[in-house]
C-alpha cells in the first residue's frame, strides 16, 4: 500500500468504536489502483503515468468520501427525527396529564364542597341526639351521615394520593421534555459536517 492510501485509510477510520462497520475499507482498493495504472502505463512517461495515477486516486478516494458524507447526513437525519417524533410524544403524554389533573381538580373543587357541609351534618346529629322521642330516626340518620362522611374521608384521601402523584409524574415529563428539547436543539446546533471534519483532523 502507498503513503497516500494508508493516509487516506487513517483518515476514514469511524470516529466512534460502533461506527467501525460502517466505514469503507480502502485496502480493497489496491486493485483498482493497480488496474488504472496499467491501463494507463502503456505508451506514457514516467511523470504522465505518475499525474494519471494520482488523478485516478484521487477520484477514487473523492467518490469514497462522498459516500461517506451521505452517510453521516442521512444518519444525522434519522436521528433528528426519531427526536422530533420522541418530542411529539412527550407533548402528547404532557397534553393528557394536564387534562387529567384538571379533571382531578375539578373532583378536588365538587369534594370540598361537600367536605364544607360537614358543620351542617354535625349539628343535624346533635338535633337527632337531642329529640328523645326520634330516638330511632336519629340513630338511623346518624349511622346514615357518619358513613356518607367516612366514605367523605376515603375519597379525600384517595384524591389527595392521586394529586401527589400526578405532581411527581409532572416533575418528571416536564424535566424528560427540557432534556430532550435540549437534545434537539444540540443536534440542530451540530453542523452536518463536523463528524466529517473530525474524521479528517490530523491527531
Amino acid at each position: 500500500m502507498t503513503i497516500q492510501q494508508s493516509n487516506a485509510v487513517q483518515q476514514f477510520n469511524p470516529v466512534a468504536p460502533d461506527a467501525h462497520q460502517d466505514a469503507v475499507a480502502l485496502e480493497g482498493l489496491d486493485h483498482i489502483f493497480k488496474w488504472a495504472s496499467e491501463v494507463v502505463a502503456d505508451g506514457e512517461d514516467n511523470r504522465a503515468k505518475l499525474a494519471r495515477e494520482k488523478r485516478i486516486r484521487r477520484q477514487v478516494l473523492e467518490m469514497v468520501q462522498k459516500y461517506r458524507e451521505q452517510q453521516i447526513l442521512a444518519k444525522a437525519n434519522e436521528e433528528n427525527a426519531y427526536l422530533q417524533r420522541r418530542v411529539i410524544a412527550l407533548l402528547q403524554k404532557l397534553q393528557e396529564t394536564i387534562e387529567e389533573n384538571a379533571q382531578i381538580k375539578q373532583i378536588v373543587v365538587n369534594q370540598y364542597w361537600q367536605l364544607s357541609k360537614m358543620p351542617a351534618m354535625e349539628r343535624e346529629l346533635r338535633e337527632y341526639k337531642s329529640r328523645e322521642c326520634e330516638r330511632d330516626a336519629a340513630v338511623t340518620e346518624r349511622k346514615y351521615l357518619m358513613s356518607a362522611l367516612a366514605k367523605l374521608k376515603v375519597e379525600r384521601d384517595y384524591l389527595e394520593d392521586i394529586a401527589n402523584v400526578n405532581e411527581t409524574e409532572n416533575a418528571r415529563l416536564s424535566k424528560l421534555l427540557n432534556e430532550t428539547k435540549a437534545d434537539v436543539e444540540t443536534l440542530k446546533a451540530r453542523k452536518w459536517y463536523s463528524p466529517i471534519l473530525n474524521m479528517f483532523k490530523v491527531r
